[in-house]
């Protein structure tokens, strides 16, 4: 049978395209399950809500909400980004430093907490937000699949989920605070030092980091802080685990945070 030019100019390009999206699951489903093919550790504990704490009369607060890189977990100090930007501030006046940061903590957790009578509270009162979500919706995601076309699909539904709950968390913190500044800590790859097949899976992370920032653009004063340039092909500056940050990672995205912080 005779297949004429105009088929192939058709169908390749559509063919091409989910050959794309195939391999780019793959290498992040491979990166995820690690060389021995099982889950690079298993799922944390559901995070426990915890309690804010009231700051000081006259001080300024600098709100840290997200999950386990907000609260810097990795750093051998344990103090995180945040640590670093509150003592940048500090410089400058008093600030009171509140970390409600979870470990494990997936979007919907930090939209829970947000949605709460007592951080709503808090974030009216907040001069800076610090935001990090998303990391653990997408790590989370890929080990419950149980191949790589799985996982495409569940990084998918991942994405979506999460996309609406950053919306819904901005719209709840423009809600009680609407100008202090909030900053959305972005994705970045760890796994970019790993095989071959594993770097496919930066394309991921590259389009979940856009799709926040344009979600981040139909709310006023926010702001997404790019990291995937800090930690690609960087081992150097992640934690002994290969995904969190180290004192050197953590250091770099405070820094990050200050510049924009100057503008």
């Amino acid at each position: 049978m005779r297949i004429s030019s105009p088929w192939l100019l058709w169908r390749l390009p559509a063919v091409g395209a989910v050959a794309a999206a195939a391999l780019f699951a793959a290498g992040f489903w491979y990166a995820l399950k690690g060389s021995t093919g099982e889950p690079l550790g298993e799922p944390p504990p559901p995070p426990i809500t915890p309690q804010p704490i009231a700051s000081s009369s006259g001080r300024r607060i600098l709100l840290v909400l997200g999950d386990s890189l907000a609260r810097g977990t990795g750093d051998e100090s344990g103090r995180g980004f945040a640590g670093e930007v509150h003592d940048a501030l500090a410089r400058k006046g008093p600030v009171d430093l509140v970390n409600l940061a979870v470990n494990g903590a997936e979007s919907e957790d930090v939209l829970r907490l947000v949605q709460s009578a007592n951080v709503r509270s808090l974030a009216a009162s907040a001069a800076w937000i610090l935001l990090s979500a998303g990391g653990n919706d997408l790590s989370h995601a890929v080990p419950r699949a149980g191949s790589p076309v799985e996982a495409l699909a569940e990084v998918g539904d991942a994405r979506r989920r999460f996309l609406s709950n950053l919306r819904e968390i901005l719209a709840a913190l423009r809600g009680a605070n609407p100008a202090s500044p909030i900053f959305v800590i972005g994705l970045y790859d760890p796994f970019a030092d790993a095989q071959a097949g594993a770097r496919a899976g930066a394309a991921v992370i590259l389009s979940w980091r856009s799709a926040a920032e344009e979600t981040a653009l139909a709310y006023p004063n926010v702001t997404v802080v790019p990291t995937f340039d800090l930690f690609f092909q960087r081992p150097d500056r992640l934690a002994p685990d290969h995904f969190h940050p180290n004192r050197k990672g953590y250091a770099e995205i405070a820094q990050r945070i200050e510049q924009l912080l100057a503008q």
